[in-house]
């Protein structure tokens, strides 16, 4: 999970219908189905609206993020659940959420992100969540997945999950990651992918996930026509000169996916 600031998250906030104006003219799907289509084949297994949800501050390690716990709240309220941030943090936020009727809590700290619920005993994690949002939504983008060459770059915890998920899609998976233990790591978890390089595997591929932290790395003129890409991260490794071209097949944003993912399978 890329930890985000202050400023960070209090844009996230204000351009949440936007994003998912540019999800939907992309995919052809809004948030809460983008989660749906995302954890399960019935929907109607899943209730999102009137979901009692609670964002509990956490205090460790580097603190509350100002803004996060609200954020996190803007995103569930926007999905139909009905959501609060608890006052008290730890703890404290805990035994008020529980008290208050959550079924899910929401809990970040520098390692990790999850939904907890309460009435279940189970939690999601969003590394998962994210990457699976994220290959549902290009998934929609593209026309399917099966047989398509995708480009995944990094793979930390997202990417190998986006791995795994578009494997499962049946895409043809290659990875630009220059850590050899990485790669060796995920292999013994039984990843199964193509090695490249970052400008072979843009000459080749027309769909690429990001999932690594390089900032800037992919420019306007190593686009290929008809690149989709799926940028759950920040920063984005496109330029904003990319990103321009690219417009709205250039989808990124690092909390809305995974939040929406998380509560449909924190709710299954």
């Amino acid at each position: 999970m890329t930890r985000l600031t202050e400023t960070d998250v209090a844009d996230l906030t204000s351009e949440l219908v936007a994003v998912e104006d540019r999800l939907r003219e992309a995919t052809g799907l809004g948030l809460r189905d983008l989660a749906l289509r995302s954890v399960v084949d019935d929907q109607r297994c899943v209730q999102l609206h009137g979901a009692r949800a609670a964002a509990v501050p956490i205090s460790t390690g580097k603190g509350v993020i100002t803004g996060f716990s609200a954020c996190v709240v803007a995103n569930l309220l926007h999905l139909g659940c009905d959501a609060w941030a608890t006052t008290q943090p730890d703890v404290r936020g805990i035994q008020a959420a529980v008290s208050a009727g959550a079924q899910v809590v929401f809990l970040a700290d520098d390692h990790r992100f999850i939904a907890l619920n309460v009435t279940k005993g189970c939690s999601t994690d969003n590394d998962p969540a994210t990457a699976d949002g994220y290959v549902t939504a290009l998934d929609a983008a593209a026309g399917g997945l099966e047989g398509r060459e995708v480009l995944v770059l990094g793979l930390g915890h997202v990417g190998r999950a986006a791995v795994r998920r578009l494997t499962a899609r049946d895409a043809v998976v290659f990875v630009v990651e220059p850590d050899a233990e990485r790669v060796a790591a995920a292999h013994d978890v039984g990843l199964t992918f193509d090695e490249t390089g970052l400008a072979d595997g843009l000459a080749r591929c027309d769909l690429i996930f990001d999932a690594c932290p390089a900032a800037g790395i992919i420019d306007a003129a190593d686009l290929r026509p008809g690149m989709i890409a799926a940028v759950p991260g920040m920063p984005s490794a496109f330029t904003a000169a990319a990103q321009e071209v690219l417009g709205v097949t250039h989808m990124h944003e690092p909390l809305a996916v995974g939040v929406a993912v998380m509560a449909a399978r924190a709710l299954l």
